[in-house]
């Protein structure tokens, strides 16, 4: 019986924990970029530019400037979109993806 109170207990904090690190609110309309968005000229090879993206804060969408970050050998980062929902809008955050080094080296190297 404790067994399954714990494994109960854990599925319980896991899933509250996954709302909020995965919280999207939906908007009727997409918010316009910044209009002072920041764009970086590349200042080191080994570096690539991460976009800059839309997190929730407060139940709204607020802008995040880009940022030089180290390259990912084997990775390549995506930028966020929007993507059309039921009822409206929602941010789809930028991410890393794996690729093969052969594509990496193409595109790096």
């Amino acid at each position: 019986m404790k067994t399954l109170h714990k494994i109960t207990v854990l599925f319980v904090l896991a899933l509250f924990t996954c709302s909020f690190s995965f919280s999207q609110i939906v908007v009727s309309e997409k918010p316009e970029d910044p209009a002072n968005k920041i764009v970086q000229k590349l200042t080191k090879r080994s570096q690539v530019w991460v976009a800059g993206d839309w997190t929730v804060e407060n139940n709204q969408y607020v802008w995040t400037e880009g940022y030089w970050e180290n390259k990912r050998p084997g990775y390549v980062f995506i930028a966020g979109y929007w993507e059309k929902r039921s009822g409206g809008w929602t941010w789809v955050p930028g991410t890393w993806k794996k690729i093969s080094m052969k594509n990496w080296n193409a595109l790096y190297a």
